[in-house]
């Protein structure tokens, strides 16, 4: 884009002929999936952040002319792909070829042809060859397909690149052009319609976001945004190269916006080194402090069965592969039943993992007592929806906020649930109940004849692979004292971080949101927290405070408060997936963070990370 294409128009492009469909669609593609958003969404949590693809068309639609051309306008805002052509056919390149292409000082690109590039113009052509199958297959289930526009146009993409192949040595030009992320998001949902799940990319191209603009000297504007929030507009329109101010009076939308856009600018690349450096240093300490709180077990007796018979040809390995790596705590609120007196846990689920051929289930188990009545609690694998002795992981003991004992069968209606919770019950109080640990264990890879493979060169030359197991195992005596000694600590601790203002004990103040866990008896900040939990946060904050002086003597001021204001985020981070209000994605097996909802809603159950993991 030349600077020239910046001027001041009597009718913007924004204003006519913008192409809101295109750009609609790659939106909604780069919101679609939480583990390809763009890197700024996971710096600090900011509800009201912008897609970074709308966010570019908007500043480029508002300063272009009413005629700028719509293909060359998506280009600028990534959404592009690069083709080549072979005997009047168009490939789309995508996945390993796009390494192949070299690219010249005037910015055109190129493909050499060569035995690595004729066999993936051999796999494609078998691609196009399944697709056609597909759609013969799809038209003669139903003849009324013949003239439906998406599969005549998928149809017409999938014939056969004809032959003569090229010859190994010649050069074929690749061309850019714009890309269709309407059509990949049609092709997407008439798939999902027509219960299909192919293959294809039916994009052609990485996500706009991470196309960076082609400009590079600056445009001479200046774009202004009064109300800049998370820094999506403003970030683009630097990207973009233009001069920005950008303005905001939340004061944690304006730290987040000196981290995405002043810091980096300011300070380059190197500054994540330095970032990881202290925060080395500041996670080491808090390990030191900390790690004897979550003590690992020896594998349970039925873990330990499985890995026997996995390793059967080769039992010599197994004392290599005892020892488990804690993932994660759930615990469950636990209330006593106004009936019979007995241990109510509440739990809106007895599924721990959903996650394809790694099912797991928890199970209640009473002691069998009429009165007063206690539980305890198993784990195990699903098969077919069901425990190995039936067990139904669908089972709840609560729903729509009315319990259900599992000694006397009675249902505890949700005044009683809330009154226990804010300790206003005559039959006592709620607890957080750790109810199961997740952990994880390490086994050989094994080949075919069920030997363990081993690395064939680099530096693991010799040694043996090996994967990750997760698995859920019940409580043991060696995690409740964990507990109680983390309990034990902070009570230790407790006037000396509050004198220093460390913790929040500030009311939480009512209104729409936070009427939510004023309801669960959670009445100031730091009640949204477990014991263990609200340690570990405490002892990164007093070791970050620790670290600044040093920090800022080594770095210099303006750098030094760059890196420390990295470091609270990260601590923020894991505030904000550590906390009562977290929830456990049984379909991943992970912790969701507090705000993965945004709100402050009642979680039945709760996960709980591990401090001192491994980084």
């Amino acid at each position: 884009m030349k600077d020239s294409s910046f001027i001041l128009h009597p009718s913007s492009f924004i204003e006519s002929g913008f192409p809101c469909h295109q750009v609609g669609a790659e939106t909604q593609r780069e919101r679609g999936a939480s583990s390809a958003l763009p890197p700024l969404y996971f710096l600090h949590v900011w509800w009201a952040r912008r897609p970074l693809t709308p966010s570019r068309a908007a500043i480029l639609a508002s300063l272009l002319p009413a005629d700028t051309d719509p293909e060359w306008f998506l280009r600028q805002l990534g959404i592009e792909k690069q083709v080549i052509g072979i005997n009047g056919q168009v490939w789309t390149l995508t996945g390993k070829i796009l390494g192949m292409i070299s690219t010249s000082d005037d910015g055109t690109k190129e493909l050499v042809v060569d035995d690595k590039m004729l066999q993936m113009l051999v796999k494609e052509n078998k691609r196009r060859a399944t697709n056609r199958e597909t759609i013969a297959q799809l038209k003669e289930a139903d003849s009324s397909l013949a003239n439906d526009p998406v599969l005549m146009r998928w149809e017409d993409e999938s014939r056969s690149i004809s032959e003569p192949f090229p010859r190994e040595g010649d050069v074929l030009p690749v061309r850019m052009v714009a890309a269709d992320p309407a059509w990949g998001k049609e092709r997407i949902t008439w798939e999902t319609v027509h219960g299909l799940r192919t293959s294809d990319d039916k994009y052609g191209y990485s996500r706009a976001y991470s196309n960076a603009p082609s400009t590079k000297a600056p445009s001479g504007f200046t774009i202004l945004d009064p109300t800049s929030g998370g820094g999506s507009i403003p970030f683009e329109a630097l990207r973009l190269g233009h001069n920005v101010i950008a303005n905001e009076l939340n004061p944690v939308a304006s730290v987040i916006l000196h981290a995405t856009l002043d810091y980096p600018r300011r300070f380059g690349t190197r500054l994540a080194e330095d970032i990881e450096y202290w925060g080395n240093k500041m996670r080491d300490r808090m390990v030191e402090q900390l790690l004897d709180l979550f003590p690992a077990s020896t594998l349970p007796e039925i873990e330990h069965n499985v890995l026997k018979s996995y390793l059967s040809q080769c039992p010599d390995l197994i004392e290599n592969f005892l020892s488990e790596t804690l993932d994660g705590f759930l615990y469950c609120r636990q209330v006593t039943c106004p009936h019979c007196g007995g241990e109510a846990p509440l739990l809106n689920t007895c599924w721990l993992s959903k996650e394809a051929g790694k099912e797991w289930g928890v199970k209640i188990i009473t002691d069998g007592l009429a009165q007063n009545g206690t539980v305890r609690f198993g784990t195990y694998r699903v098969t077919k929806g069901k425990g190995p002795n039936g067990e139904d992981p669908n089972f709840a003991t609560v729903k729509r906020g009315i319990g259900a004992c599992i000694h006397c069968r009675q249902a505890i209606g949700a005044d009683e649930i809330k009154h226990q919770a804010r300790g206003e019950s005559e039959h006592g109080t709620w607890q957080d109940r750790l109810y199961c640990i997740v952990a994880v264990r390490f086994q050989p890879k094994l080949d075919k004849h069920g030997r363990p493979q081993s690395y064939k060169s680099g530096t693991k030359k010799g040694e043996i692979k090996t994967e990750k197991v997760r698995f859920f195992r019940p409580v043991n005596e060696t995690d409740l004292d964990a507990l109680k000694r983390a309990e034990l600590c902070l009570r230790h601790n407790w006037d000396r971080w509050d004198e220093a203002g460390l913790i929040p004990t500030e009311n939480i103040p009512l209104a729409h949101k936070t009427k939510e866990p004023l309801r669960a008896g959670m009445t100031r900040w730091c009640d949204m927290f477990t014991p263990r939990q609200l340690l570990g946060h405490l002892t990164l904050v007093e070791e970050l405070n620790r670290l600044k002086p040093q920090i800022i003597a080594e770095l210099g001021e303006d750098k030094g408060r760059a890196v420390v204001t990295y470091l609270q985020f990260a601590i923020d981070k894991g505030v904000d997936y550590n906390s009562r209000q977290t929830r456990w994605i049984t379909q991943r097996s992970q912790v969701s963070g507090t705000f993965g909802r945004h709100d402050f809603s009642l979680k039945w159950t709760f996960g709980e990370m591990i401090f001192t993991g491994p980084n």
